[in-house]
């Protein structure tokens, strides 16, 4: 069994052009390595459009409060059961529809030693925490740099580990609704354990906001990103210069036909 397993949240019977093209691009990468991966998402959904485009691909269903909301999404990734269930792999990667791969470096960040690995976020988001060990006069304000979940590599027990060590942290992250990536993002900076890396590693993995200013820096592309059509998709575009062809954004297609950008 590989050391980690792909899962791609879907909700929906059919995929909107943008987010089919995403995969498309992102599957053929992760079949040439023989990669497991597994669309997750309601129970009951009708699988029959993906049965057809992407053959081969498991199904694993989950109750549909889960993938209603965006708050019921972020429970079921801030579950320690949710983690559980992928215990037979090392790491899970989340390949949200809305993000893409470039190219597969997973054996390179499988021997890395991070537990988490997300598009950094260029200024950082400040958070105090007055949780768990950090009550009272232990309050501690911290600046999440990194943890982008769209595309993000997770070590399995290590994040059901992080869930367990804050618990009033993570039941607040519940109760309030918030994203759960800001969760891994924060209460890891603080956990006698696990491991994030810096903002300009994190920007090797993947992009999601400034993506020009993280490529002008490292000199190369990342392994993928997240949300890439919302963020400069004429940026993007000069590393998609190739089919199957680009869905209908005007801006997209005039820099792919003349400025392309060199992975």
């Amino acid at each position: 069994m590989s050391h980690t397993v792909v899962l791609v949240p879907i909700y929906q019977p059919v995929l909107s052009a943008l987010e089919q093209f995403s995969l498309d691009h992102s599957l053929p990468l992760l079949a040439e390595k023989g990669r497991e991966v597994l669309f997750i998402g309601p129970k009951g959904l009708d699988l029959a459009y993906y049965a057809q485009r992407y053959p081969g691909i498991g199904f694993h269903g989950y109750d549909p409060v889960y993938f209603g909301s965006i708050r019921g999404y972020n429970l079921l990734l801030l579950d320690p059961g949710f983690y559980e269930r992928y215990a037979a792999h090392e790491f899970l990667l989340i390949l949200q529809t809305d993000a893409v791969l470039l190219r597969d470096d997973l054996d390179h960040w499988a021997g890395l030693p991070y537990d988490y690995v997300g598009a950094p976020w260029p200024q950082g988001l400040p958070v105090k925490v007055h949780l768990d060990r950090f009550e009272g006069g232990n309050a501690k304000t911290v600046r999440a740099l990194v943890g982008n979940g769209g595309l993000s590599l997770r070590r399995v027990r290590a994040c059901q580990a992080l869930l367990r060590e804050f618990p009033q942290a993570a039941e607040h992250f519940r109760q309030s609704g918030s994203s759960e990536d800001l969760y891994f993002a924060v209460m890891g900076l603080l956990s006698t354990a696990f491991v994030l890396p810096n903002e300009r590693v994190a920007s090797l993995f993947a992009w999601e906001l400034s993506p020009e200013h993280y490529h002008a820096i490292n000199g190369v592309p990342p392994m993928g990103g997240h949300a890439w059509w919302k963020y400069n998709p004429a940026f993007w575009a000069g590393f998609f210069c190739m089919p199957p062809p680009l869905p209908e954004i005007p801006a997209a297609r005039a820099a792919c036909a003349t400025d392309p950008v060199s992975p």
